[in-house]
């Protein structure tokens, strides 16, 4: 794994796109926040600051992050097409690997990329929280904490995907445009031959649902408004105004099940067609 990882690291860090694309890819995370946290609301009794106020920021930035994934999978395509385009599969194959190994090397590279966007979000949610916070207790702190793992999960999850397509079309302009058109229109179009119930089990529709829009009504609001059952009156999720979702726990199964899929079918391709 070591000499995997070594070999990922070289590629990756020789190729200047890749550096610059991912220093793009930070700055534009932090000027979002940034500009965000500047806005001011003109209705009275809604502030931003709770969107930047513990533990909702656990909400918000992975949903801010998530807006990026496309483009972290956009990185992968073109690494692993510029494989393709280079024969630098081919050669790593002379040169004493195993088809297997290639794809491991990207899964390296992907779980990689998705530990350093998580360590971004994880560094941003503590300064941002830590300036804004209005209670310092550790239950406050890292009350919904774990909605950052499902964000890790995600971000693997588009990697894998922008992987695949990338190993079957092998080559960058083209595996970018079925990518896009995979996320819209191609596979909204097919889900509306389903029914609504199995809508929600699309690899899009499932993995996109990992960081869902938050409430903001409810995250901005500086007073707490229930309903009879004790749900927040300002929650169209909660007041049947939003469609229904699968439980955050059944949809990170669902997304690790695709995730296994995106990987098997890339390895199998590499093993059938030649490099």
């Amino acid at each position: 794994m070591k000499k995997l990882f070594n070999i990922e690291k070289i590629k990756s860090l020789s190729y200047p796109v890749f550096k610059t694309l991912m220093i793009i890819h930070f700055l534009l995370f932090f000027l979002v926040i940034l500009v965000v946290s500047r806005m001011h609301f003109s209705v009275p009794g809604f502030s931003i600051k709770g969107l930047y106020q513990f533990p909702n920021i656990w909400k918000f930035f992975p949903w801010i992050a998530s807006w990026f994934n496309l483009f972290l999978a956009i990185v992968v395509i073109v690494l692993v097409g510029n494989e393709f385009s280079f024969r630098t599969f081919r050669q790593n194959v002379i040169d004493g690997l195993s088809r297997n190994d290639l794809i491991k090397g990207k899964l390296i590279l992907i779980l990689s990329i998705a530990f350093y966007t998580f360590l971004m979000v994880l560094l941003a949610v503590f300064i941002f929280g830590l300036i804004n916070a209005r209670d310092l207790s550790f239950s406050s702190i890292f009350e919904n904490s774990y909605l950052l793992l499902v964000y890790f999960v995600q971000a693997i999850g588009y990697m894998t995907l922008g992987l695949l397509i990338s190993v079957i079309f092998r080559n960058n302009g083209l595996s970018i445009i079925m990518f896009i058109l995979y996320f819209f229109p191609i596979e909204p179009i097919i889900r509306l031959m389903f029914k609504k119930e199995a809508r929600r089990f699309f690899p899009i529709k499932i993995i996109s649902n990992l960081t869902p829009t938050p409430e903001f009504l409810t995250m901005t609001s500086e007073q707490t408004y229930t309903t009879s059952t004790g749900t927040s009156s300002l929650d169209f999720s909660e007041i049947g105004l939003l469609p229904e979702k699968l439980p955050l726990g059944a949809t990170v199964l669902v997304a690790i099940g695709y995730i296994g899929f995106f990987i098997a079918i890339s390895t199998l391709l590499i093993n059938k067609r030649s490099l």
